[in-house]
């Protein structure tokens, strides 16, 4: 993650040593491999040669090293080439950072580099609402067993090399002290939707008696992360939205990717967030020197953008999403409807009732789903179950949109009209929207194929209902290829 370059050498050169991750250590200076081309060490120091070759070698040889065979034969020729190029890119980086709209197949990208890494243990850490996607994808694509590491009392790990385990941003605070005192070797961590970390504030000034200021390690979500990224090996980090709001968000995730080889945040932000004080204290709003930090990120993060993957993803995805208990919404509403339902002896009704009750339980998930897409300017469609749970749902996500994104919630009790007036403003709106209905009101002969996201909350239970709903993203005149994501909430007559 450094280079050594001891004084003579700066002095030779006439480099400049003002930037944000450079260490003066007296006789020499630690330069963080990002920032040697930005200074011109480049070629005067090291070379930086990129492991060529495709991704299929890179996986032979991994199985080739560990004397299994970790993925089935499929995954050899089944990454598309952006997933291909971020994994040669980050080959050999203790730190990589991949930048890529959702739906792109980030997760299986990370399980791929985790088996690149070659450290015997293996650390995800991700949203709660991802975890079971994560264990699922884990069993399909390795012969690795999952392990997800959850709760806040009786904290137990059992290290096993042949276990991926997998954590959530909620609960780092119980777990990194556990992990950090109990893992017996070196382990590779990936950060999944790394921008959770933005938060810089990791210690809080003490005034001491002796008039002296002591920092004081604060124990909120960030500070653990950056605990554990401190001893990881190697680090990936994968999100969709890296800049959530502004660029002084990019610091704390950089410092968990490459810690230490971007500097201080005030340093940093005086050179990249043009810092000022305004007379209330330090305003890190703004921008400053982006070629410069541009050419940095260059060295340890692959971007990818919607546009550029679309002509290599197929015309339609299926993704299975599972929410955990403590993931879910508490239901509402819905104890007197099943117990009607009951009454009537009529088991298609109960069951259709059921259906609407588990789709109540998924809203923060769909909420936080739809912001993350919209970022990406994709526009997305959610079908739930009855009536008032669209319109709940419509508003929950109404209340977090960002200004400006077009957004439309109908049912049933829209006329038909108004609900093709929908229709023809969602297809010709470009960039990010959401639609937001019942599936029983836009599920059967309606075109809805300009959508990169359909999310179905309230599951359809008869393959015909599945091959309607789907069939409103995967006609005739298609733009763009869609992912349609199935949510089940576990526990419930989802499963």
């Amino acid at each position: 993650m450094f280079v050594w370059i001891d004084n003579r050498t700066i002095a030779q050169g006439n480099i400049n040593c003002d930037i944000p991750g450079m260490w003066n250590r007296g006789n020499g200076w630690k330069v963080p491999k990002n920032a040697l081309k930005t200074v011109g060490l480049s070629s005067k120091i090291v070379s930086f040669q990129i492991r060529p070759g495709r991704i299929r070698q890179i996986i032979q040889e991994t199985q080739k090293t560990t004397g299994e065979r970790v993925f089935p034969e499929w995954m050899e020729n089944y990454l598309m080439p952006h997933q291909a190029k971020a994994l040669v890119e980050s080959y050999g980086h203790t730190g990589f950072s991949f930048w890529a709209p959702p739906g792109s197949g980030k997760t299986l990208t990370g399980l791929v580099w985790l088996e690149m890494s070659h450290c015997p243990y293996k650390i995800v850490v991700t949203k709660a609402a991802a975890r079971g996607t994560w264990k699922e994808e884990i069993r399909r694509c390795t012969t690795r067993q999952p392990v997800v590491l959850k709760g806040k009392k009786d904290l137990q790990v059992e290290w096993d090399p042949d276990v991926i385990y997998i954590t959530a941003w909620e609960t780092l605070i119980n777990w990194v002290p556990h992990i950090l005192k109990t893992i017996p070797d070196k382990y590779a961590l990936v950060f999944d939707e790394i921008h959770q970390g933005k938060n810089r504030k990791r210690v809080k000034p003490v005034l001491q008696k002796s008039g002296k200021t002591k920092f004081v390690p604060l124990k909120n979500m960030t500070a653990n992360a950056r605990k554990l990224a401190d001893k990881a090996h190697t680090r990936l980090g994968l999100t969709a939205t890296p800049i959530p709001n502004r660029l002084q968000d990019l610091w704390a995730q950089l410092d968990l990717i490459e810690p230490w080889a971007w500097g201080g945040f005030h340093k940093w932000a005086e050179k990249y967030c043009a810092a000022f004080q305004n007379g209330y204290g330090w305003d890190y709003t703004g921008t400053s020197n982006l070629d410069e930090l541009k050419e940095r990120l260059e060295y340890s993060k692959y971007k990818t953008s919607q546009a550029a993957i679309s002509s290599n993803l197929p015309d339609k995805r299926r993704q299975i999403v599972y929410l955990d208990h403590d993931e879910q919404n508490a239901p509402g509403g819905f104890k007197n409807d099943i117990k009607q339902a009951a009454k009537t002896g009529d088991k298609e009704h109960l069951f259709e009732t059921l259906l609407q009750e588990a789709a109540s339980r998924k809203r923060k998930y769909i909420v936080g789903r739809v912001l993350e897409a919209v970022a990406s300017k994709q526009k997305v469609v959610v079908f739930t179950g009855r009536r008032k749970d669209c319109d709940v749902l419509g508003m929950a996500i109404e209340r977090k949109l960002p200004s400006g994104i077009p957004m439309w919630c109908a049912h049933g009790g829209a006329l038909s009209a108004k609900r093709d007036a929908i229709r023809k403003e969602y297809m010709e709106t470009e960039g990010g929207a959401v639609l937001v209905g019942t599936g029983h009101a836009w599920g059967e002969s309606i075109n809805l194929q300009d959508t990169d996201l359909a999310l179905f909350v309230m599951l359809p239970w008869t393959p015909r209902d599945i091959r309607q709903w789907e069939g409103r993203f995967c006609r005739l005149g298609q733009k763009r290829p869609v992912l349609v994501s199935y949510v089940i909430a576990e526990g419930t007559v989802d499963e």
